[in-house]
């Protein structure tokens, strides 16, 4: 398996890799232990926050607990950057054989995968936790180079195994019913599903692109030219014209707020945290049109010290004037539909909330804050 690995990625071990088959219960207690170490609860508090602002999450989730039901069921395998070991979890929690099963081979593979980066790019450097914790959507990108590549050899790899073996298909089926993991864990928010499952999927076709553009040498040089945005992931061709993010200077608007309000974050929405931003209220393919023609954003943040509410604003920039104005169009089919009437001065609100939005040719403004007038004080500035 580690021969196949090095010759499909076409990258050499640099040193033995240590390998292990915990049980799902050691892996269980292990990312328990590692959401405590790397995730304080007022990172919990700030993400809960930046969800349900967003509408992606109920107010009352507990985030740690979902995350840790949907990875403590969904995880076959993981490398480890601090130890320099990679995991495979057995199937059925028996013991490891003396051979692997097919979806455990190419668990192991996937796994391997990463210890090949590790040795040769580095992925402590790659995805800073620093930089994960202040930008969200830069983290995203970072990792679906990482989980693209480490996707596209897996399936590579089962691919060569598939001609040998018409039926490979169908093991792994059966291994993953008889494994009992391969049904998400009941009411799991689609947010969370759909941030897990992006760095594989988008990150696989990332990969592919680039590896098509240049081969082994140009996927191996975005590893010191890393993906910035999840525009960039979601369509290279922008990553590999060397589109970035326009620059968006914030609005100075925490004093529009008044006093009794704490800014929580300021950092960029991105193009996959806009769309799932739109799916709340549109159907997908309109929400993934209107957010295609991202452009680069600033995102602010704010949480009322009492009562727990949140306010943020949205300052967006376009690609053009038609993506500004496809936005702002279905943007407005958003607030429609969410509060049941058509805007007044730009805003659409009830005593659950409400939304602003002014959009010309150049950008877009969105404000949203518990009542209509503060949503309109954050919009016009006064």
């Amino acid at each position: 398996l580690e021969q196949s690995t090095e010759r499909l990625r076409a990258l050499e071990t640099l040193d033995p890799v240590d390998r292990r088959f915990p049980s799902r219960a050691d892996v269980i207690v292990y990312l328990q232990s590692l959401y405590d170490e790397d995730m304080s609860a007022d990172d919990l508090a700030r993400s809960t926050l930046f969800y349900t602002a967003l509408g992606l999450l109920d107010a009352d989730v507990d985030l740690r607990a979902v995350y840790l039901s949907l990875l403590s069921s969904q995880v076959g395998g993981f490398y480890d950057t601090d130890t320099k070991s990679m995991n495979v979890i057995p199937l059925n929690n028996e013991a490891i054989g003396a051979s692997l099963t097919l979806t455990e081979q190419i668990v192991y593979v996937h796994e391997y995968v990463h210890a090949l980066q590790d040795q040769h790019f580095g992925l402590d450097a790659l995805i800073d936790s620093e930089e994960s914790a202040d930008h969200p959507d830069r983290s995203l990108a970072a990792l679906s180079l990482i989980e693209g590549d480490a996707s596209a050899i897996m399936n590579l790899y089962l691919q060569r195994v598939s001609v040998q073996n018409p039926m490979a298909a169908l093991q792994l089926l059966t291994q993953g019913l008889q494994a009992g993991n391969l049904f998400l864990p009941p009411d799991v928010p689609s947010i969370l599903v759909n941030e897990l499952l992006f760095p594989y999927e988008a990150g696989m076709t990332f990969v592919l692109a680039v590896y098509g553009e240049g081969g082994w040498d140009a996927l191996n040089a975005a590893y010191a030219n890393k993906p910035q945005t999840s525009e960039q992931i979601i369509h290279p061709d922008k990553y590999l014209s060397g589109e970035g993010a326009a620059g968006v200077m914030a609005r100075d608007t925490g004093a529009l707020l008044g006093e009794g309000w704490s800014p929580v974050w300021q950092t960029a929405l991105g193009e996959f945290y806009l769309r799932e931003h739109l799916k709340t209220d549109l159907p997908t393919r309109r929400s993934a049109t209107a957010a295609a023609g991202w452009g680069g954003d600033s995102f602010q943040l704010y949480r009322h010290d009492d009562s727990g509410a949140a306010a943020w604003t949205l300052d967006l920039v376009w690609d053009s004037a038609d993506d500004a104005r496809e936005f702002a169009e279905a943007y407005a089919a958003l607030g429609e539909a969410r509060y049941g009437t058509p805007a007044q001065d730009g805003c659409w609100g009830d005593d659950d909330g409400a939304l602003c939005l002014r959009a010309d040719a150049n950008g877009s403004q969105v404000s949203a804050a518990p009542t209509p007038d503060l949503a309109r004080r954050l919009m016009n500035g006064a």
